[in-house]
């Protein structure tokens, strides 16, 4: 609307342009086409235009729908300054990085993925690391797993502030990550969307199915075990709530074990002391009692605000509770997202932790060690020959409603989407500063089974 506002209307499109005598925009690799419709009319007139991006960097499928060829085309006709110097990586990453372009580069398939752009160092800038780049490919997921841990561990242990990524294909592999390094002790800060990967969230939901079954010893264990679990109680004494023949919340407080569970039942009491509250105000309630930081306080909003949502399709307490635990279990919900729980103006709070991500939301981060598991060609496929692809392509179907548009063919497509994960990839390896970790196993879990999945290609590249 704004593009068809401008090349509609003289007047508006003068109006602009007389503002607009210089525009610089950022992340260009990312625009549509669309949007670059947009700067080449804001600029129309002093032709002022700077556009700053690495097209090797672009990533289609996020961000927004972005127009590859359209930046190449920019950087071919423009006056270009060639920025190919990085001093976030050790020689070896930034080696591995031009290796994956240059390899692309002599397959007929894939010779289109990369512009010809190959990263240099900056003198006496860029970390320095021994041996930086790692593969191991493991018999079982569970010896991967125990290798990450150990490696993670040591290093936090000679460096204490290091920062440390693990960087995953899908949000079920964030999910499964995030458990396993909570459970080994580690703290973790994930990325993902998954509602239950959010300790408000969890702490908020496990608060309102105790309120609904208060005398179900059950269910009141577990809600005790999820706010033991981000640190309000003592863990250890979740397991005694399960063993009382009566209910937990009529036990006399002056024989509980610890003061932690006196705390609890008295907290659990007065939640049931407002029975005239909506789920929503009950969210609120519990949020801001356990909660008080800025950003925390606009996400317990926030979870109300869905929470409210779903009381218009049905006003009952367990109704609500039931569709709030299959959305906890999506990936992503449309529309809904969390204000960041990391401050990124205090950089301190990352230092010590494992980040755990996609590898699309990596994207303008950086670690000092980073680790990309499950590096499987199933997970990244970047060998045309093995890439199966589905005809159910989303965006191509998007783009064909224009009856102007030419549709792919299936070629084309596996073209596309090879140098996607290409790019993608190109992204996760050039994230790590001094250590880089590629890992995989020969033998996957899929179903409780364990079967056998090829390598990825990266493997024989390195």
């Amino acid at each position: 609307m704004s593009v068809r506002l401008l090349e509609e209307n003289t007047d508006i499109r003068d109006y602009y342009q007389n503002i607009c005598h210089y525009i610089i925009e950022d992340e260009a690799q990312d625009s549509s086409g669309v949007q670059q419709r947009l700067i080449n009319l804001l600029s129309g007139k002093y032709n002022n235009l700077i556009r700053c991006g690495d097209i090797n960097q672009a990533i289609t499928t996020t961000f927004t729908n972005a127009d590859v060829q359209g930046f190449r085309k920019f950087i071919e006709t423009s006056r270009q300054v060639l920025m190919n110097c990085s001093q976030r990586c050790t020689k070896d990453v930034w080696q591995l990085a031009n290796a994956l372009l240059t390899d692309a580069e002599q397959q007929a398939e894939t010779k289109d993925a990369f512009y010809h752009i190959l990263m240099q160092p900056v003198e006496g800038k860029n970390p320095i690391s021994e041996n930086a780049v790692q593969t191991k490919i493991f018999e079982t997921p569970t010896e991967e797993q125990n290798f990450i841990l150990k490696e993670i561990k040591q290093y936090l242990k000679k460096k204490p502030k290091a920062t440390v990524g693990i960087l995953v294909r899908n949000n079920r592999q964030v999910i499964e990550w995030t458990n396993y390094i909570n459970n080994s002790g580690l703290k973790s800060i994930t990325r993902s969307e998954c509602l239950e990967q959010k300790s408000i969230f969890r702490v908020i939901f496990a608060v309102l199915k105790a309120i609904l079954s208060p005398f179900d010893n059950y269910t009141v264990m577990e809600c005790y075990k999820t706010l033991s679990e981000v640190g309000f109680y003592k863990l250890k004494f979740a397991s005694q709530i399960s063993q009382y023949e009566a209910p937990f919340i009529s036990i006399n407080p002056d024989t509980l074990e610890d003061t932690s569970l006196t705390q609890f039942q008295w907290d659990l009491n007065y939640w049931l002391s407002f029975p005239y509250y909506t789920a929503d105000e009950m969210a609120i309630k519990i949020g801001l009692y356990y909660f008080n930081g800025e950003i925390e306080k606009s996400n317990i909003y926030l979870i109300a605000t869905l929470i409210k949502r779903l009381s218009f399709e049905t006003n009952n307490l367990a109704g609500i509770i039931e569709h709030l635990g299959e959305l906890a279990k999506r990936n992503s919900l449309s529309g809904f997202k969390f204000f960041s729980e990391e401050d990124e103006s205090d950089k301190q709070i990352l230092e010590g932790k494992v980040q755990i991500m996609t590898l699309h939301k990596s994207k303008g981060d950086e670690f000092d060690l980073v680790f990309l598991p499950e590096m499987t060609e199933r997970n990244l496929t970047i060998n045309f020959s093995k890439l199966k692809y589905k005809i159910s392509d989303f965006m191509e179907q998007l783009k064909s409603l224009n009856p102007d548009y030419k549709i792919k063919s299936e070629f084309e497509l596996k073209q596309e989407l090879v140098a996607e994960n290409l790019r993608l990839l190109y992204v996760a390896i050039t994230r790590a500063k001094r250590q880089l970790f590629i890992t995989t196993s020969n033998k996957v879990k899929a179903f409780g089974k364990l079967k056998s999945e090829e390598p990825n290609k990266i493997f024989d590249i390195i």
